[in-house]
Parts: structure tokens; sequence; C-alpha cells
């Protein structure tokens, strides 16, 4: 020691400062490194510390289903996901009792994650990180579960890094020696300019002299930005650890936004079939049966149109808490769609299960709903369909039940149906119908044929009623019974009517041009009497064909009326107000009332065929008849009888003051170019039968 004092004191001031330099250069990098290593342990341990409590707190919720059904396998599956990330070395889950219900462990060599009570949720030591989390439904406690991840990583990192360090320390000491032997004249020029300077002083006694040397403030200015680089990391760690929140907040957020309905707080479509295929695959792997049911509720649209969307949105939370009310523990209830809601039930021993389900939810919702003063009456249709009795495919069995519940709904409402094969020949045929349809109107494959109405006093023909006529080319004759129904739900039935509507004009201008002062009847379909535009279309339509509106006369049907809001009420007067007369068509077979016969501006009644078939033997027909006849008159409106086939038929309803009728009796329905050869025989228009 004394020797290497002795060998520093002979050298020279610039060989003491270059060694002085890179002494403590070297020991300031050594220090350096060796608190950054303990930095960088801090951090990597803590971020394994942060992994394995987020990946312990989401296997927890994510076993919370399977430890409370006592699922081992699904658990089992669950902690078999953690394999991806390889720090974890073991996970257990305990249940309630502490004893081990499910375990993952990595290396089969090495221990399972221990279970201990009394121990902290998270235990980091030199060999690993362990994190314990509660299982719990509510207050109920179903067991822990213990992730433990190994260190190995962390220490594997440090020594990286002292890999890396090391060398670098070695090659930058290295280069500054080698830089300071260059240019240690130019670190002692001041300390030289300082001895000339106190020599020339010296010798001359000049004491103006001055040894410019540089006033660089080098330590001051290495503080500050050494500071300054602290200071952008210390900002980047927040920054950093603020985004890693932000994201965890955002997938939470997310996760919830795709598996649950914000109006009822039940699961979603999204979930609903999520679990519906999970739900398949066990019963598939186990041999179980499975029930799809779709609930659709009757006339909501009726009660959030008129009371608004406020109280629509707590009629479907009030909906979902009574049909979850109806269900067995583990049955799963969604809701899909604007006011559908689907069931699954799991593991049904018998189908019957589903039928007294059904009626179950169907009585549920028959009481009223009281919201704000409002008493509301709602129904539903319930479509079911069986797993694997109607299919094994989980998209199939969902067709299914929309299938069944579109049966329910068109069979009355407030009813369920089972899935049958018939309903999927008719569903076929009824897509197929629906494809050739969009297409029937471009390819001009409808036609309209007219039945003549017969004045009953005179025998003249007064009038005729266009009926649609639709001939496919592969297809044929497609009854209306078919179609119309299909058009009316996909909404073509509006440019179907429009076109119907504006062949009738056209078809009644060229009669009135030969002569004949006819009156065409045209039906109308419950969908165009809610179009908005419904009367400015219809008045457009006759200008275009230049027929008055006298001429036109629109039938429409009982239950059309008796569903018209105050909007189609007005529509109706709007259509009467410019000259068009309204006909009730099929009159006695819906709800009959006088109260809306006198309210809606309607001048006729047309009588159902099935009341005139029995005509005149059956005296309840005949009673019937005579009826209506009689309240037509009472209201001062015209009475028009439909379905005539016999002579007798025609005697018994012109004795008793009906005003016209129709039937096979005087023709057929036929096309417009046979109806004018028709009355160009009859002369004025008088019927052959009298």
């Amino acid at each position: 020691m004394e020797q290497l004092i002795e060998w520093i004191n002979r050298q020279a001031l610039s060989t003491k400062l270059k060694w002085t330099y890179l002494v403590t250069s070297g020991g300031v990098m050594l220090l350096s490194t060796l608190f950054l290593i303990g930095i960088q342990l801090y951090f990597f341990t803590a971020a394994l510390v942060r992994q394995t409590q987020s990946q312990a707190t989401m296997v927890g919720e994510n076993l919370t289903a399977a430890m409370a059904f006592a699922d081992a396998e699904a658990a089992g599956d669950i902690l078999s996901a953690l394999r991806v990330a390889p720090d974890v070395q073991s996970a257990v889950a305990y249940d309630a009792k502490g004893k081990a219900f499910v375990t993952f462990v990595r290396d089969p060599q090495s221990p399972p994650a221990a279970h201990d009570p009394r121990a902290r949720e998270t235990v980091v030591d030199v060999r690993g990180v362990s994190v314990t989390r509660r299982i719990q439904v509510g207050s109920r406690l179903l067991g822990t579960v213990v992730v433990r991840s190994s260190v190995t990583s962390v220490y594997r990192q440090l020594a990286l890094y002292l890999a890396l360090a090391l060398p670098m320390t070695l090659a930058l000491l290295s280069l500054s020696y080698y830089a300071l032997s260059r240019l240690q004249r130019y670190f002692t020029a001041p300390i030289r300019a300082l001895s000339a300077v106190s020599e020339q002083i010296s010798r001359q006694g000049d004491y103006s002299l001055r040894a410019e040397v540089s006033q660089a403030a080098d330590i001051g200015l290495l503080a500050r930005t050494f500071n300054g680089m602290l200071d952008r990391i210390q900002k980047r760690e927040l920054e950093l650890e603020a985004e890693i929140n932000e994201r965890k907040r955002i997938e939470v957020k997310l996760d919830r936004l795709a598996h649950y309905d914000p109006v009822t707080q039940l699961n979603n479509r999204h979930f609903f079939n999520e679990r519906l295929e999970s739900v398949l695959a066990r019963a598939r792997k186990f041999d179980e049966r499975t029930i799809l049911m779709f609930i659709d509720l009757d006339n909501f649209k009726t009660v959030n149109d008129t009371l608004g969307h406020d109280i629509g949105d707590e009629l479907l939370r009030l909906v979902s808490r009574r049909l979850s009310e109806t269900l067995r523990f583990g049955d799963v209830l969604s809701r899909i769609g604007g006011d559908e809601f689907g069931i699954i039930l799991e593991n049904v021993s018998q189908v019957g299960v589903a039928s007294l389900i059904a009626e179950k939810c169907l009585l549920k919702l028959a009481d009223p709903i009281h919201i704000h003063g409002h008493d509301i009456h709602i129904g539903a249709s319930i479509g079911i369909s069986v797993y694997p009795d109607d299919a094994t495919d989980m998209h199939a069995l969902l067709k299914y039940a929309d299938t069944a519940m579109y049966y329910a709904k068109n069979g009355g409402k407030n009813a369920w149906r089972m899935f049958t094969p018939s309903m999927r020949d008719d569903a076929h045929k009824r897509f197929k119908l629906d494809n050739n349809l969009r297409r029937a109107l471009e390819r001009d494959e409808f036609v309209l044929h007219y039945q003549p109405q017969v004045d009953l006093k005179t025998g003249d023909i007064v009038g005729v009623e266009a009926l649609i006529r639709w001939i496919h080319p592969q297809l044929g004759m497609v009854s209306p019974n078919d179609f119309i129904p299909v058009a009316e739900d996909t909404g073509l039935i509006v440019p179907i009517g429009e076109w119907v509507l504006r062949e009738a004009c056209r078809d009644l201008k060229r009669w009135h041009a030969e002569g004949h002062p006819l009156r065409v009847a045209v039906n109308l379909s419950g969908r165009q009497l809610k179009e908005n535009n419904l009367v400015a279309a219809v008045l457009a339509t006759l200008r275009e064909a230049d027929v008055d509106p006298c001429w036109l006369e629109l039938e429409l049907t009982e239950s059309m009326l008796m569903d018209a809001s105050t909007d189609i009420v007005d529509r109706l007067h709007a259509l009467t107000d410019a000259g068009i007369q309204l006909a009730i068509d099929d009159f006695g077979t819906g709800y009959s009332s006088m109260s809306y016969l006198k309210t809606f501006p309607v001048r006729a009644l047309k009588v159902d065929r099935s009341f005139v078939r029995g005509l005149p033997q059956d005296p309840e027909d005949a009673a019937i008849t005579r009826a209506i006849i009689a309240m037509a008159r009472s209201l001062r409106m015209e009475i028009v009888a439909e379905g005539i086939e016999t002579q007798e038929q025609h005697d018994f309803l012109r004795a008793h003051g009906c005003d016209k009728s129709q039937g096979y009796l005087y023709g057929r329905p036929c096309a417009a170019a046979q109806i004018g050869q028709m009355l160009a025989r009859t002369g004025a228009g008088a019927c052959a039968v009298d």
C-alpha cells in the first residue's frame, strides 16, 4: 500500500488527474450498474407479481360456475389455460373445506402451489410468487385458487443484463483511457495556462496579465442532464401505469358490453350463442337432451310506439324478471333481440318439461303489468326445439325454434309450439316463395282477374272485384292464400298492392271508354293501411289513370279496423273525403260491432260466403244473413253477398233486400278482356241470370 502511495506521489498532475478520472468514472459506472440492476430486479419482480395477481383473479372469476356446479372437468380446462403463461408453474383450486379440487402443474417433478389459510394473499420469496384468491358467489365462499409463478425468468433477465453491462463497462473504460491519454493536454491546458501566467507575472511583475480559462460547469451540466433523464424515466413509468389501468378498465367494460344486455341486465345474444354451443357440446358428450326456447312478446311494438321507449324498456325489465322466476336453477335466460328472449334448458330427461315451463311463462305474463299508472297486458309466442330430437347442429336448432315461434304467433299469439318436421317443409316452401315473389313484379308474372258484381234488383253487372293471380313459369298458378301472407310478412305487399291498384284503374278506364259504367273493388292489406303515404299514392294512381275516385272501392277486413290507430282512421276519412268508397270484406267472420261500424266511414258490407253457402235451407245461415242485411239497412250501408252459386241463393238474397252479389253463378274470375266481352254480349250489362 505504501509503495502504491509513493508511486502515485511520483506521477505528474496530469497522470494523477487521468487516473483519478478513470477510477472515479469506473466507480460511478459500477455503482450505477449495480443501482440499475437493483431497479430492474424490483420492476421485473413487481411485473411478475402483477401478472400473477391478474391471472389468479381471472382464473378465480372463471372458476365460479365450475366450482358452483362441482364440475371438475370444466375447472381443469380453465386451469389448463394457464399453460400459455410460461411463468406460471402451478395452480390449485381448493374447495371451501380446503381440499384440492383440481390441480395444474407445469413440471410434474415440482410440488403444486400449497394453500395456507393464514398466509397473505400475495407471497414473494427467492423462488417465486404465490397469489391466493377467494372464489365466491355473493357472500357464499366456494373455495380458493392458489397460483404460483417462478422467478427464474427474472433471474435470467438480470443475468443477461449483467452479461451485457460488464463487458460494455470495461470497453468504455478502455476507450476513456485511450481518449484521456490522447487529450490530456487539453484537460490540463487551463492549469498550464495558469502556470505560465504565474511564471510571467513572477518574472515581469505585471499583475495585469490574465489567463483565459474556460468557465464550463461540467459537473453541473452532468447533474442537470442526469436529473433530466430521471425525470423522463419517472414520467414514462407513470404514463405506462396509467395506460395499463385504462386498458384493464376498457377490457372489463368491453367484456360486459359483449356479454350483457344494458336494458334488462340479462345475458345478450353473443353470450347466449356461446353458452348454447358449450351446452350442446356437453350434451353430445354425455348423451343428454337440451331444449331451446324462443320467446317473442306479442304487441310489444304497439306498447313501445304508444307509451314511449322508456316504458317499453321498463316493460322489458319486468318481463325478464317474471321469466326468470319461472326457470329452474341453472337454466339460461337471455335477451337475444328487441322483444325476443331465449331460454336454454340443460340435461332435460323429459321433453314435457318444455311444455310445463312454456305454460308457466305464459301464465306469468298473463297478469297485467303496472307501469307509471298504465295497466299493460302483454302476451308471448314461444317456439321450442329439442336436441337431438329435432337437430344436432346449433344453427339448425336456433332456426327450428324460431320457426316454431313463428307458427305460435301466426296461430293466434299467446301460445307455444313444439317444432315438427312439417314446419320445416313449410319453411322451405315459404323460403322458396319468398325468393320467387321478390322477382315476380320485375318478371311481370302477376295478372289481374275480375269477378262480376250484379245488382240484384236490375240484374245488371255494376261492378267487379279485382283478384290478383300469380303465374310462375315453374310453379304454375300460385294461390293467393299461399303468397299473400308471405308478401304481408316481407313488406312486398305494398309494391304488389300498388301494382294491383294501378292495373285495375287502367282496366276501369278502358271499360268506361267502351261505355260500361262499372265500379272496381280492390282489396287493401293491413300493411298498406299503415303506410304514411297511402292516401297520396292512391290519389296519384287515380290521377294517372284519369279515373274519378267515386268509381273505386277499397275493401278492408274487420281485423284491420279493430287494430286501427288514430292515424289509420284519419287516412280512411281522407280517402272517403276524396270520393273513394270503403267496404268491409268477409263481414261476420271477425269481431263485428255496431260501434266500430258507426265510427269508420264505411259504405258497404260484404257478407262472407260461409253464411251464404247454406242458404236458403240452413235456418242459422238464413237468420245471420237477414240480421246482417237489417243491420246494414239501419246504418244506411250497401250490402253485397259473396259466393253465390245457386239460383235459390240468388232469389233468397234478392227477396230479403240484398243490394248486390257475386259468385260463380254470374261468372268465375276472368281476365279484363273477357269482362269486356261479357259486358258487350249483355248490352247494357244485364246478367244472364235474369
